[in-house]
């Protein structure tokens, strides 16, 4: 669970932890995910993300993204965020 929190590899749980207020440290504005979210009934066809990502690509909108495995995290993502090692 803390690889997701500290080195999240999906843009959209990058975003979510982007949105947490930080205890340690001041920002004058927390990071925002732009968009809204579709409706259950409006789910598209590739990611169901894409629409709000800001890593979405052609392939993103055409292709539903299988589950990718990363260090010890799974992405459903064609474009992840890659993260080093210990940060």
């Amino acid at each position: 669970m803390a690889d997701v929190i500290h080195r999240a590899r999906h843009p959209y749980t990058v975003g979510l932890m982007g949105s947490i207020p930080s205890i340690v440290e001041e920002r004058e504005r927390l990071a925002q995910i732009d968009g809204t979210m579709p409706r259950l009934t409006a789910i598209s066809v590739g990611c169901a993300f894409h629409p709000r990502c800001p890593r979405a690509s052609e392939r993103c909108k055409r292709e539903r993204p299988s589950l990718a495995p990363g260090a010890a995290t799974l992405a459903a993502c064609w474009h992840p965020v890659v993260t080093q090692a210990g940060a």
